[in-house]
């Protein structure tokens, strides 16, 4: 099955979803944030720990359901005696829930302005391999 890639998440973030089942995840990547601007709420994703350009064939992540989208625009300003800089940063907040685990088959990655998508096959545990 394909899905849209969330790639170089933090293990820990992965983990806390896995225990969780429900997690808000908060991307601010620019390989990432192409990706969540194709997503919508009720799709489901993978993500992974790899980096955008290790993704390959065996890679291991997590699929997960969209169930929140959000995409919001912070301002920040700092000011110095003589120097004032300002600077708006784009944040996309993904409200998750856990599905499973994948592998990858095969990736469709690394243009920039794209969303990263892989063929992936479910994990299930009593799959011996």
């Amino acid at each position: 099955m394909k899905y849209i890639v969330l790639s170089g998440i933090s293990p820990y973030a992965l983990k806390e979803l896995e225990n969780n089942k429900v997690k808000t995840i908060e991307v601010r990547s620019p390989n990432n944030f192409f990706s969540v601007l194709m997503v919508n709420v009720g799709d489901t994703i993978f993500l992974t720990s790899a980096s955008l350009f290790d993704l390959r064939q065996g890679t291991a992540g997590v699929t997960a359901a969209v169930i929140g989208k959000e995409i919001s625009t912070h301002r920040l300003v700092h000011k110095m005696e003589e120097l004032y800089e300002e600077a708006e940063v784009q944040i996309a907040r993904l409200q998750l829930q856990v599905k499973g685990h994948a592998r990858v088959r095969r990736a469709e990655c690394c243009a920039f302005d794209k969303a990263t998508v892989v063929d992936a096959e479910e994990v299930r545990y009593f799959e011996g391999r």
